[in-house]
């Protein structure tokens, strides 16, 4: 899953893609080698009201003082990418647009998993 976001995480001024799905429980992430520290910080958030008080957004661009964040609504949660404040936002939403059906798929197999784990063996 790590190498889908090499590229979008591979842009000038990206520092994480985090991937959420609609409970606001953390799916995957990939951040920058200068930001690898923050992972366990990312995992430790409750996004479970950040992502209700989203609702039906499908994207939005929160700018910050020194910061960037841009959100991304995919079909079974969020796409959110942190970055600083001179990100080509260009770039960042291109290289969303061609990993949307990669997570998609992605999501729809490792579901379509758990449920044959969960009927087979529990």
């Amino acid at each position: 899953m790590k190498d889908v976001f090499k590229d979008l995480v591979g842009i000038d001024g990206v520092h994480a893609a985090i991937v959420l799905d609609s409970a606001g429980g953390l799916v995957a992430s990939r951040f920058s080698d200068q930001y690898q520290g923050t992972t366990r910080a990312v995992t430790k958030f409750n996004w479970e009201p950040f992502i209700l008080e989203l609702g039906e957004h499908t994207e939005a661009d929160f700018v910050y003082d020194k910061g960037r964040i841009y959100l991304r609504k995919l079909p079974a949660g969020f796409l959110l990418v942190a970055m600083n404040d001179i990100a080509p936002i260009s770039m960042v939403r291109l290289n969303c647009e061609i990993l949307m059906p990669e997570l998609d798929g992605m999501k729809r197999s490792g579901s379509r998993i758990g449920r044959i784990l969960k009927t087979k063996i529990f």
